[in-house]
């Protein structure tokens, strides 16, 4: 007998996101099912399956599978039948985050501060908005940085990656601003698996476009934030697909390091510094290929 296939779908988006992520059904002649993530996206999802109720169907992670759903079309995971003569039905519900929770660095990466070169800044840790709202609660929890400019600078690329999403259309709202909800933006994803998400960018100010890859140093907007108390800045932070609990998805801030004149560093208190771009960490991820085509237009 035919099995009854429902999905029951539900969504996790980090800020404003539009991809699209299914999932397609192929039944086999044996009675078991494949199930395929199909992204329409230019970078990587992580998706988790949450499987409420699987009859005679068995996967091999159990009730809850997690799988990174490339773009395209990709086998997630196959129901197998247990029992050949009985009928068979499952019952899921799907969830997905930005980026690859299984991505590594063969090394730690170091990252450009994502302004021009030669621009003096003040760099610090952001503190979380709960500690403004709730002020007998502190958290203390990594949100990411912020880099305190001395008047608009052009904003560049931290780190190799790809375009995944941006929102530019975020018109400049009253002054004297200590905090605003909704913040101009462009993300970048990295081959490991993980995004930085530059904010408070001049309205439509972007040079590149979502799926465009960029290079370390690589300007792609304008900073902003002349409006606010604390003046012109921007903000970075770094992000990472996790497991919340066992049957939810979470995006992890997470600190990263610098390059500076002096090696790297780590901003873990404000620090006042002069913007370096070394040369030799804009080749740094490049494969054996994209090396020779750089080298070969630089000439």
């Amino acid at each position: 007998m035919r099995g009854i296939q429902v999905a029951l779908l539900t969504f996790l988006f980090c800020s404003k996101s539009f991809a699209q992520i299914t999932i397609e059904a192929d039944r086999q002649a044996d009675g078991s099912v494949d199930l395929s993530t199909v992204n329409t996206a230019e970078i990587p999802y992580t998706v988790l399956l949450n499987f409420s109720s699987l009859e005679n169907l068995s996967t091999t992670s159990g009730n809850v599978v997690v799988v990174v759903a490339m773009p395209g079309k990709n086998r997630a995971t196959t129901l197998k039948r247990i029992q050949e003569n009985a009928s068979t039905n499952y019952r899921y519900s799907i969830s997905y985050v930005k980026g690859n929770m299984y991505g590594k660095n063969k090394v730690e990466p170091t990252y450009f501060f994502p302004v021009s070169e030669g621009e003096k800044i003040l760099a610090q840790p952001m503190t979380h908005i709960e500690n403004r709202l709730q002020p007998k609660e502190k958290n203390n929890d990594y949100v990411g940085l912020s880099f305190k400019l001395e008047g608009p600078t052009e904003i560049v690329a931290p780190r190799k990656g790809v375009i995944a999403s941006m929102n530019m259309g975020v018109a400049g709202q009253k002054e004297n601003l200590d905090f605003q909800r909704e913040e101009n933006f462009i993300e970048i994803y990295h081959e490991d698996g993980s995004f930085t998400k530059i904010m408070v960018l001049k309205t439509g100010s972007q040079q590149v476009k979502v799926g465009d890859p960029v290079l370390p140093g690589q300007v792609i907007a304008t900073s902003a934030g002349e409006n606010y108390n604390s003046g012109a800045h921007v903000r970075m932070v770094n992000l990472k697909p996790a497991k919340d609990e066992v049957e939810k998805l979470k995006y992890e801030p997470f600190p990263v390091k610098f390059a500076t004149s002096d090696g790297t560093i780590e901003i873990n208190q404000p620090e006042n510094l002069t913007v370096v771009h070394p040369k030799e960490l804009i080749t740094s991820e490049m494969s054996k290929r994209e090396l020779k085509k750089y080298r070969s237009e630089k000439q």
